[in-house]
């Protein structure tokens, strides 16, 4: 508990928000009295959620937007609904007359993430931001949403029809759902592209192995020299999935965690390499929502020099508290305390918990790009094989 906030600081922390509790409020006003205290343990897997019943109470009241930062801007990327009435690519300024710069700034100050990173806190807020905002700020039956277009920097003004629950959860949680794994060949087949959304294929293991081996009997018989894995988006999920892979990339029989670890205890001893492993060029690309699991599989790559990172800081480290978790309900709220009560450290010597693993090739995301539907991520992956050959 006292990793990344000592005890003192606790206690005044304690001693306050338990100050605030001094009148009748509302089930997400007191919620807003917890979160100070389980985002300031620095663990991604510890956090404060809201009981299933009240998303029953505003089911159908969701804020209907779908979002992405640009910079210092809040960009409409869709909707939740049938039709978009906000065009794609405006700027929000306000949502239900409050500034949107301060509802995010409330947000990033109160939300779980391993040693406060907040590359993991931008990308869960832009992911979930419908289900953050109802959990602070209770739910509307209609949005005010204030806003300028990407061709009028004029505001305009729009009341916008709330989304319901189910088609939130239905994109927000979609890597809970076994999303498709893809792979593709790039033109001449000296390229190809892996996309893992996601390691959550816990009751799906020998579906991803099959997966991964039958990628990888493709590149070895099609002679393949350059590899892209997108893992960008991927939360973490199942080292039963993550260490297979793993073992197509590395140079030699490496550990990939740096103790036995309960049902993963084998992985504390060298990976078998993969009989039709890797040797070409492989290009990773991250972003902020690399976390848990991936966060171990990136770390691993990164400190073992296993090619090269393209994309933007991700969102963990080499470690962070899973497993075994403890789950507490409060009696009269029902606001349940998930901890994790268990410690994963990737095999690495001399790497910062508190640090990212950092792209060796940054990529600047602008407004321009957005609008263009670029990917500007992947295109700087390719841009960097294309210079290989030359």
């Amino acid at each position: 508990m006292y990793e990344y906030t000592d005890n003192a600081s606790f206690d005044t922390l304690f001693d306050y928000q338990y100050s605030l509790i001094n009148r009748p409020m509302k089930l997400y006003e007191f919620y807003k009295i917890l979160t100070p205290i389980s985002a300031k343990v620095g663990c991604g897997h510890t956090a404060v959620w809201m009981p299933f019943s009240y998303w029953q109470i505003g089911a159908d009241n969701l804020f209907p937007l779908r979002i992405k930062f640009i910079n210092d801007d809040i960009v409409v990327t869709g909707t939740y609904n049938d039709s978009l009435h906000i065009p794609y690519g405006s700027r929000i300024h306000r949502i239900n007359d409050r500034f949107i710069g301060e509802i995010i700034n409330e947000i990033r100050t109160n939300y779980s993430a391993d040693a406060f990173n907040v590359n993991f806190i931008n990308a869960q807020i832009e992911r979930r931001f419908p289900l953050i905002y109802s959990r602070r700020f209770g739910f509307y039956e209609n949005y005010k949403v204030s806003y300028s277009t990407p061709i009028m920097s004029a505001a305009r003004t729009a009341m916008l029809s709330p989304a319901d629950n189910q088609s939130v959860r239905k994109v927000v949680f979609e890597n809970f759902d076994h999303p498709e794994l893809e792979f593709d060949l790039i033109e001449d087949k000296s390229t190809a592209v892996m996309t893992i959304k996601t390691f959550s294929y816990y009751d799906r293991v020998e579906y991803f192995k099959d997966y991964v081996d039958s990628c990888f009997n493709i590149i070895h018989e099609s002679k393949i020299k350059n590899l892209i894995l997108d893992l960008r988006g991927n939360d973490g999920g199942d080292p039963f999935c993550s260490v297979p892979l793993f073992s197509y990339l590395e140079p030699k029989p490496l550990p990939y965690y740096a103790e036995p670890y309960g049902k993963y205890s084998e992985f504390a001893d060298p990976i078998p390499l993969a009989e039709k492993h890797f040797t070409g060029n492989l290009y990773t690309l991250i972003d902020g929502r690399c976390f848990s699991t991936n966060g171990h599989f990136c770390s691993l790559l990164d400190y073992h020099n296993i090619g090269k990172f393209v994309g933007t800081p991700s969102g963990s480290s080499y470690k962070c508290n899973a497993g075994k978790n403890a789950h507490f309900t409060l009696i009269n709220t029902g606001i349940m305390l998930y901890i994790g009560r268990s410690t994963f450290a990737a095999a690495v010597e001399g790497m910062d918990k508190t640090k990212p693993v950092e792209p060796d090739y940054p990529v600047e995301f602008t407004y321009d790009d957005f609008l263009k539907r670029k990917d500007v991520v992947m295109d700087k992956a390719l841009d960097l094989i294309e210079k290989t050959k030359d």
